[in-house]
């Protein structure tokens, strides 16, 4: 019964937009397997001992750092997200090196992650000509409905097949990690 869960319980999740589900339902979903998503890196990271507060300062970096090359750049998403994933990784490498450089862990380690966010958000605030500052950020549209090219799609099912593809990806990688 245990190890049938998991398959139960992604059949259902697959069938979740077959069912008739209202629109905003299922940006409450989408909103969830993305929440889910971060709370399966913060697991991982609860493994090393480590309480990271900084996830959300990734998450910026990757969203606004793809829409804002799609915006000012012109660069598709394709492109886009696979450089702000690289620049995260950048920043994360430059907050992360010397902390473990200098075995900052426990509280410390969780007060310069807090920082980090605080830092990125900040930034986001201060540039709010380019960002939108604190009300937010909204891409380009490109034609009036579904663009492969610009990674836009009229209905939310497609979002929601995406953010639940990516919550397994992150699951498996946390099941291959914790082995």
């Amino acid at each position: 019964m245990k190890k049938a869960f998991p398959f139960v319980a992604g059949i259902v999740l697959l069938g979740v937009p077959f069912i008739g589900t209202p629109q905003y339902y299922l940006h409450i979903m989408i909103t969830i397997l993305i929440w889910s998503l971060v709370c399966t890196g913060w697991s991982l990271m609860g493994r090393f001992g480590l309480v990271s507060l900084g996830h959300g300062a990734f998450m910026s970096v990757g969203g606004y750092g793809s829409a804002l090359m799609w915006n000012h750049l012109g660069l598709t998403p394709w492109v886009g997200i696979p450089l702000s994933m690289l620049i995260a990784a950048v920043l994360a490498f430059i907050v992360g090196y010397p902390s473990f450089r200098f075995r900052i862990v426990g509280h410390y380690f969780a007060l310069v992650t807090l920082a980090l966010s605080e830092i990125v958000r900040l930034v986001i605030v201060a540039t709010r000509d380019h960002t939108g500052g604190s009300l937010g950020f909204t891409p380009n549209r490109d034609g009036d409905g579904t663009s492969l090219y610009a990674f836009q799609f009229a209905d939310r099912e497609t979002f929601y097949f995406i953010a639940l593809a990516a919550w397994a990806l992150g699951l498996v990688i946390w099941r291959a990690v914790d082995k």
